[in-house]
């Protein structure tokens, strides 16, 4: 799940070490994880990934890659919403040094939720520096919400908990949405006893046509608005290759690169697509 940086050592230090969390792997790199029956499903919610901590009595903000204490970071508007967001909540200074809110802030992004849920932030971990280990969710929830008494968090309640079978986890990953309108964008599935986590798209089960579409129009999207400095004019081969590879990781080993060249061509030219 990612290194585990020494607490200790950067304790006095103006800016703390940046811990970015981790990538989660795909379910078919890790199908083993099923073998436990200690699993919780939750929703896999397509905002941009934050967190939020403490260190010298300030209240510290970031994005998945950086502390956003910089002009430059402040790539995407929403970097700005989230870091007054978070300032601006005066509870966020009961946070033990120690601890590190990961979760998802709900900026306009591949998949549009609900208005009453965009700009809101969802816990997805708690991150225990000490014991170099995430928290399980719910005591995750109580810490924060009961001891802590931050209240301006969301939470996901989750969809399964105990042992779950493939074909389980598959049709919760298709399942409605209780954030958007537009259904699940996938669900992650947590392991807390055994440190492991996995992850499973919906347009990962769905194998038809306009599953194909869905999953390359959002692909696009998705690189678009985390890597736009690699793809500045969006060259379609450089596009279809980037936009391959990430099928791959999700496990789309059926899409050949030449469907995907000429599914982009449709869309960056905004042709109709054909299901």
């Amino acid at each position: 799940m990612g290194s585990k940086p020494n607490f200790a050592e950067h304790l006095e230090t103006p800016e703390p070490v940046f811990v970015k969390y981790p990538e989660i792997p795909h379910l078919t790199q890790v199908p083993e994880i099923l073998d436990s029956d200690s699993l919780e499903v939750y929703e896999k919610l397509d905002g941009g990934n934050t967190q939020v901590r403490t260190h010298n009595r300030r209240i510290i903000t970031g994005s998945r890659a950086n502390f956003l204490s910089r002009e430059e970071y402040f790539r995407f508007p929403w970097f700005g919403d989230f870091n007054k967001w978070a300032k601006s909540d005066y509870s966020f200074h009961n946070l033990p040094e120690n601890l590190i809110i990961y979760g998802e802030f709900l900026s306009p992004h591949t998949l549009r939720y609900k208005p009453e849920f965009e700009s809101r932030f969802f816990l997805i971990d708690l991150y225990d520096l000490n014991n170099e280990e995430f928290i399980p969710y719910e005591s995750a929830r109580k810490r924060l919400e009961d001891d802590l008494e931050i209240k301006s968090i969301l939470f996901l309640e989750a969809l399964a908990k105990g042992k779950q079978s493939m074909a389980k986890i598959k049709e919760l990953a298709m399942g409605e949405s209780q954030y958007s309108d537009y259904g699940r964008e996938g669900v992650v599935i947590k392991d807390y006893c055994h440190h492991r986590f996995a992850k499973l798209w919906r347009t990962s089960v769905n194998h038809s046509r306009k599953g194909l579409l869905v999953e390359i129009n959002k692909t696009i999207l998705s690189l678009q608005h985390t890597k736009p400095l690699l793809v500045p004019r969006y060259i379609p081969e450089y596009l279809s290759r980037m936009v391959y590879n990430e099928l791959k990781k999700s496990g789309r080993i059926d899409i050949s690169l030449a469907e995907i060249s000429d599914t982009i061509e449709m869309v960056l030219n905004k042709k109709p697509a054909r299901v």
